[in-house]
């Protein structure tokens, strides 16, 4: 096993030269320096790169302490029999941790909260996400970036940027599981957000005025190039009341049970199928069966402000329904040969792995 280990480890190195690389495993007899991934950030330089195994236990709650590159292997991955670094709660509270990447792992919430030290410029992608939270300050978490991400959170408000300016917040699939018409989804947007190129698909049944709460106390928002995808009954509109001056430009809305109301704004897709290559609207959004490209002659082809594809295949950001991080290798074929060795016999191993956007 630590051959196997060590394999992985230079696919790794390679492919991240210029860091130091430390590698958290916690899986029994993993032989990996690290099985905890705070010890790792402790002996971290700014700029260092944690890598985190796939494994069936949590690695707990991580604290950002400076500036760091966390990646696990993707939250959807081929290999590992479905495991996934899982992580608690990703907290920006400690010191500062500006341009910061988080990459390819499972993580119950992200917040960017602290009102002491600044978080600018985190990059938050090609995770699985259950919430993220912006600053009650305009000064102390602005410019992150929210990417390539799977979300899906029991309760409300997935993604909140509470004060926070200047957020993007693009191609990301976005799953609203509850059916109650009053737990929105997406929270104290403002003028300087831009929200685009997302997938929502939402399961809340309207209330007596065929409402649900998508928005919640958003302002002047810029909503464009997005596919809004309604599966509960009796749902005509998002009750945009308690939200001013949101901004829909090249938007789809779709409702699989009513006829959706026309949105605001200018040249929107009203109640059209966007037609994806293959979708199941009873599986999460990130189920492996699903394709979100845009089938030619779509109404959603070309209709984005930029003359491209509407949702997350548009060519602009190297979309990936596994959640691979951009920056690693990723394996899809690990073979043993000789699993039985004797003392002194090397282990003779297969490694596939492709190339990723950036090697």
């Amino acid at each position: 096993m630590k051959t196997v280990f060590l394999s992985i480890g230079l696919l790794i190195t390679m492919a991240l030269q210029s860091q130091t690389v430390f590698t958290v495993d916690n899986n029994q007899g993993s032989g990996a320096a690290y099985n905890n991934v705070q010890a790792a950030i402790n002996d971290a330089s700014p700029g260092d790169i944690i890598y985190i195994q796939p494994s069936p236990n949590s690695y707990g709650n991580i604290q950002m302490t400076k500036t760091l590159n966390i990646f696990g292997i993707g939250h959807n991955s081929e290999l590992n029999s479905g495991l996934r670094a899982n992580v608690g709660d990703i907290l920006f509270r400690f010191a500062d941790a500006s341009n910061s990447k988080i990459s390819g792992l499972n993580i119950e919430r992200v917040y960017l909260d602290n009102q002491t030290f600044n978080n600018h410029n985190v990059i938050i992608t090609n995770n699985r996400i259950g919430l993220i939270l912006g600053n009650i300050l305009t000064t102390r978490a602005n410019n992150t970036v929210v990417s390539g991400n799977y979300f899906r959170n029991p309760n409300f408000n997935s993604i909140d940027t509470y004060n926070s300016q200047n957020w993007i917040i693009t191609h990301n699939l976005i799953d609203q599981q509850n059916t109650s018409s009053t737990w929105s989804t997406l929270s104290r947007f403002n003028a300087s957000t831009i929200f685009s190129n997302n997938i929502l698909l939402t399961r809340q049944n309207g209330d007596s005025n065929q409402s649900i709460g998508v928005f919640n106390a958003c302002n002047g928002a810029l909503i464009s190039n997005n596919i809004f995808l309604f599966r509960g009954t009796n749902v005509t509109n998002m009750n945009l009341g308690s939200n001013s001056s949101l901004n829909f430009q090249n938007n789809l809305t779709f409702s699989y049970s009513t006829t959706f109301n026309e949105l605001t704004g200018a040249n929107n897709l009203d109640n059209t199928d966007p037609q994806f290559e293959a979708f199941n609207q009873n599986q999460p959004l990130n189920s492996i069966s699903n394709d979100f490209r845009i089938q030619a002659g779509s109404l959603a082809e070309n209709a984005g402000t930029d003359g491209k594809n509407l949702g997350v295949f548009n060519g602009n950001f190297p979309f990936s329904l596994r959640g691979y991080p951009t920056e690693l290798p990723y394996l899809v074929d690990f073979v043993i040969y000789n699993n039985i060795l004797s003392a002194g016999e090397p282990l003779n191993i297969n490694i596939k792995a492709n190339a990723n956007i950036n090697n």
